[in-house]
Protein backbone atom coordinates (compact mmCIF):
# COMPACT_ATOMS: atom_id res chain seq x y z
CA UNK A 1 0.00 0.00 0.00
CA UNK A 2 1.16 3.41 -0.77
CA UNK A 3 2.51 5.43 2.26
CA UNK A 4 0.45 7.35 4.22
CA UNK A 5 0.45 11.09 4.98
CA UNK A 6 -1.86 13.18 7.60
CA UNK A 7 -2.33 16.72 7.52
CA UNK A 8 -4.38 18.42 10.46
CA UNK A 9 -6.03 21.17 10.50
CA UNK A 10 -5.84 24.49 11.78
CA UNK A 11 -4.26 24.94 14.96
CA UNK A 12 -4.27 20.82 15.59
CA UNK A 13 -1.60 18.41 16.05
CA UNK A 14 -0.72 14.94 15.74
CA UNK A 15 -2.75 14.04 17.98
CA UNK A 16 -6.19 15.56 16.67
CA UNK A 17 -5.63 12.49 13.98
CA UNK A 18 -4.02 10.34 16.66
CA UNK A 19 -7.15 8.14 17.58
CA UNK A 20 -8.17 7.13 14.38
CA UNK A 21 -4.54 6.09 13.05
CA UNK A 22 -4.19 3.85 16.22
CA UNK A 23 -7.77 2.39 15.42
CA UNK A 24 -6.30 1.92 11.67
CA UNK A 25 -3.48 0.51 13.10
CA UNK A 26 -1.51 1.69 10.09
CA UNK A 27 1.58 4.03 10.21
CA UNK A 28 1.28 7.42 8.84
CA UNK A 29 3.60 10.79 8.91
CA UNK A 30 1.48 13.33 10.18
CA UNK A 31 2.86 16.61 9.18
CA UNK A 32 1.86 19.91 10.86
CA UNK A 33 1.12 22.90 7.78
CA UNK A 34 2.31 26.46 8.37
CA UNK A 35 6.02 25.78 7.46
CA UNK A 36 6.41 28.02 3.99
CA UNK A 37 5.27 31.40 3.75
CA UNK A 38 2.58 30.64 0.84
CA UNK A 39 -0.22 27.93 0.18
CA UNK A 40 1.91 27.22 -3.37
CA UNK A 41 5.40 26.81 -1.11
CA UNK A 42 3.53 24.93 1.33
CA UNK A 43 2.07 22.31 -1.45
CA UNK A 44 5.44 22.16 -3.29
CA UNK A 45 7.16 21.14 0.12
CA UNK A 46 4.57 18.67 0.82
CA UNK A 47 5.27 16.95 -2.38
CA UNK A 48 8.74 16.67 -2.03
CA UNK A 49 8.31 15.10 0.92
CA UNK A 50 7.31 11.65 -0.81
CA UNK A 51 9.18 9.96 -3.22
CA UNK A 52 5.94 8.38 -4.80
CA UNK A 53 2.73 8.91 -4.56
CA UNK A 54 0.98 8.58 -1.16
CA UNK A 55 -2.46 8.41 0.28
CA UNK A 56 -3.34 11.88 1.72
CA UNK A 57 -6.02 12.46 4.65
CA UNK A 58 -6.65 16.08 5.48
CA UNK A 59 -8.91 17.59 8.14
CA UNK A 60 -10.78 20.99 7.80
CA UNK A 61 -7.38 23.22 6.56
CA UNK A 62 -5.56 20.30 5.86
CA UNK A 63 -8.35 18.86 3.43
CA UNK A 64 -8.29 21.92 1.76
CA UNK A 65 -4.23 21.99 0.90
CA UNK A 66 -4.31 18.04 0.16
CA UNK A 67 -6.88 19.14 -2.43
CA UNK A 68 -4.66 21.88 -4.23
CA UNK A 69 -1.80 19.41 -3.92
CA UNK A 70 -3.73 16.91 -5.66
CA UNK A 71 -4.37 19.53 -8.24
CA UNK A 72 -0.90 20.84 -8.51
CA UNK A 73 1.10 17.80 -8.23
CA UNK A 74 -0.80 15.11 -9.13
CA UNK A 75 2.04 12.33 -9.49
CA UNK A 76 2.32 12.45 -5.76
CA UNK A 77 -1.19 11.42 -4.24
CA UNK A 78 -2.45 7.96 -5.17
CA UNK A 79 -5.66 8.89 -3.13
CA UNK A 80 -7.39 11.14 -1.03
CA UNK A 81 -8.83 11.33 2.52
CA UNK A 82 -10.85 14.51 3.08
CA UNK A 83 -12.40 15.21 6.37
CA UNK A 84 -14.57 18.31 7.04
CA UNK A 85 -12.89 19.94 4.37
CA UNK A 86 -14.44 21.91 1.38
CA UNK A 87 -13.35 23.06 -1.90
CA UNK A 88 -14.20 26.83 -2.13
CA UNK A 89 -12.87 30.24 -2.30
CA UNK A 90 -12.40 31.82 0.96
CA UNK A 91 -15.68 32.94 1.74
CA UNK A 92 -16.69 37.06 2.05
CA UNK A 93 -16.17 37.96 5.53
CA UNK A 94 -13.34 35.23 6.09
CA UNK A 95 -10.46 37.06 5.91
CA UNK A 96 -12.18 39.73 8.31
CA UNK A 97 -12.93 36.44 10.78
CA UNK A 98 -9.26 35.35 10.52
CA UNK A 99 -7.36 38.90 11.19
CA UNK A 100 -9.87 39.00 14.48
CA UNK A 101 -8.80 35.93 15.10
CA UNK A 102 -5.23 36.37 14.92
CA UNK A 103 -5.21 39.58 16.74
CA UNK A 104 -6.93 38.05 19.39
CA UNK A 105 -4.23 35.18 19.65
CA UNK A 106 -1.60 37.59 19.30
CA UNK A 107 -2.74 39.90 22.08
CA UNK A 108 -4.33 37.70 24.60
CA UNK A 109 -2.73 34.10 23.44
CA UNK A 110 -3.57 30.91 21.85
CA UNK A 111 -5.20 29.42 24.50
CA UNK A 112 -7.38 31.86 24.98
CA UNK A 113 -8.42 32.04 21.12
CA UNK A 114 -9.08 28.55 21.21
CA UNK A 115 -11.75 28.69 24.75
CA UNK A 116 -13.33 31.83 23.24
CA UNK A 117 -13.63 31.28 19.12
CA UNK A 118 -12.24 27.64 18.36
CA UNK A 119 -14.63 25.70 20.88
CA UNK A 120 -18.11 27.70 20.08
CA UNK A 121 -17.61 27.17 16.19
CA UNK A 122 -17.13 23.29 17.33
CA UNK A 123 -20.21 23.40 19.14
CA UNK A 124 -18.20 22.34 22.31
CA UNK A 125 -20.04 23.32 25.93
CA UNK A 126 -17.77 24.76 28.49
CA UNK A 127 -17.32 21.49 30.39
CA UNK A 128 -16.07 19.77 27.37
CA UNK A 129 -12.96 17.75 28.10
CA UNK A 130 -11.85 18.53 24.75
CA UNK A 131 -11.56 22.40 25.41
CA UNK A 132 -8.31 21.86 27.12
CA UNK A 133 -7.24 19.61 24.29
CA UNK A 134 -8.05 22.24 21.75
CA UNK A 135 -6.10 25.23 23.88
CA UNK A 136 -2.85 22.10 24.28
CA UNK A 137 -3.06 21.75 20.55
CA UNK A 138 -3.05 25.26 19.41
CA UNK A 139 -0.22 25.71 22.00
CA UNK A 140 1.77 23.01 20.52
CA UNK A 141 1.47 24.22 16.23
CA UNK A 142 2.45 27.56 18.01
CA UNK A 143 1.64 31.56 16.90
CA UNK A 144 4.26 31.48 13.72
CA UNK A 145 2.49 28.44 12.13
CA UNK A 146 -0.83 30.12 13.03
CA UNK A 147 -0.32 32.80 10.52
CA UNK A 148 1.16 31.36 8.08
CA UNK A 149 -2.39 28.43 8.14
CA UNK A 150 -4.73 31.85 8.05
CA UNK A 151 -2.45 32.77 5.05
CA UNK A 152 -3.22 29.47 3.34
CA UNK A 153 -7.20 29.37 3.89
CA UNK A 154 -6.98 33.49 2.58
CA UNK A 155 -5.37 32.56 -0.62
CA UNK A 156 -6.94 29.67 -1.59
CA UNK A 157 -8.34 29.45 -5.30
CA UNK A 158 -11.79 27.80 -5.52
CA UNK A 159 -11.78 24.33 -7.32
CA UNK A 160 -15.36 24.38 -8.33
CA UNK A 161 -15.90 27.08 -11.50
CA UNK A 162 -14.35 25.39 -13.49
CA UNK A 163 -14.56 22.53 -11.95
CA UNK A 164 -11.48 20.57 -11.33
CA UNK A 165 -11.11 17.19 -12.34
CA UNK A 166 -8.89 14.21 -10.44
CA UNK A 167 -8.16 10.58 -11.03
CA UNK A 168 -7.18 9.59 -7.83
CA UNK A 169 -9.81 8.19 -5.62
CA UNK A 170 -11.39 10.00 -3.29
CA UNK A 171 -13.50 9.51 -0.02
CA UNK A 172 -15.04 13.03 1.33
CA UNK A 173 -16.05 12.58 5.46
CA UNK A 174 -18.47 14.62 6.86
CA UNK A 175 -20.25 15.87 9.82
CA UNK A 176 -24.11 15.75 9.73
CA UNK A 177 -23.79 18.53 12.72
CA UNK A 178 -20.68 20.50 11.57
CA UNK A 179 -21.57 24.46 10.47
CA UNK A 180 -18.05 25.31 9.24
CA UNK A 181 -17.95 22.71 6.73
CA UNK A 182 -21.34 21.10 6.50
CA UNK A 183 -21.83 17.82 4.02
CA UNK A 184 -23.00 19.43 0.85
CA UNK A 185 -19.24 20.83 0.81
CA UNK A 186 -18.29 17.32 0.85
CA UNK A 187 -20.63 16.80 -1.99
CA UNK A 188 -19.14 19.18 -4.00
CA UNK A 189 -15.66 17.52 -2.88
CA UNK A 190 -16.65 14.57 -4.51
CA UNK A 191 -17.96 15.80 -7.80
CA UNK A 192 -14.02 16.77 -8.45
CA UNK A 193 -13.10 12.98 -8.71
CA UNK A 194 -13.61 10.11 -11.25
CA UNK A 195 -14.09 7.65 -8.58
CA UNK A 196 -15.48 9.47 -4.88
CA UNK A 197 -17.78 8.52 -2.45
CA UNK A 198 -18.89 11.11 0.37
CA UNK A 199 -19.94 9.40 3.77
CA UNK A 200 -22.09 11.38 6.44
CA UNK A 201 -21.87 10.99 9.99
CA UNK A 202 -25.20 12.36 10.71
CA UNK A 203 -24.41 13.43 14.36
CA UNK A 204 -21.04 14.81 14.01
CA UNK A 205 -19.52 18.31 14.23
CA UNK A 206 -16.62 19.35 12.74
CA UNK A 207 -14.01 17.50 15.17
CA UNK A 208 -15.53 14.04 14.17
CA UNK A 209 -12.46 12.81 13.69
CA UNK A 210 -11.08 13.18 17.03
CA UNK A 211 -14.45 12.57 18.55
CA UNK A 212 -15.81 9.26 16.29
CA UNK A 213 -12.22 7.79 15.94
CA UNK A 214 -13.76 4.51 14.93
CA UNK A 215 -16.05 5.36 12.85
CA UNK A 216 -13.74 7.25 10.36
CA UNK A 217 -11.23 4.42 10.79
CA UNK A 218 -14.04 1.68 9.43
CA UNK A 219 -14.97 4.13 6.30
CA UNK A 220 -11.29 4.91 6.11
CA UNK A 221 -10.34 1.03 6.16
CA UNK A 222 -13.39 0.12 4.10
CA UNK A 223 -12.08 3.07 1.64
CA UNK A 224 -8.21 1.65 1.37
CA UNK A 225 -9.44 -2.50 0.77
CA UNK A 226 -11.72 -1.30 -1.94
CA UNK A 227 -8.70 1.14 -3.43
CA UNK A 228 -4.96 -0.98 -2.23
CA UNK A 229 -6.52 -4.37 -1.26
CA UNK A 230 -5.21 -3.45 2.56
CA UNK A 231 -5.66 -5.61 5.77
CA UNK A 232 -9.15 -4.82 7.48
CA UNK A 233 -9.02 -3.69 10.73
Amino acid sequence: MPPLMALPGTLLDASSLAPMLVTLRLRAQTVLLGEAETLDLEVQRLAALVSEPAIWLGHSLGGIVALHLAARHPDSVAALVLMASNARASPAGGAARRQAQWQLARTQGLRDLAAAKLAPGYDLTPDDPLQSALAEQAQAVGLWRFERQLRYADQRPGLLAPMLTLHCPLLALSGGQDRLCPPVQSDEISGLSTSSRHISLSAGGHLFPLQQPLWVAIQVQGFLDRCFSAKSI
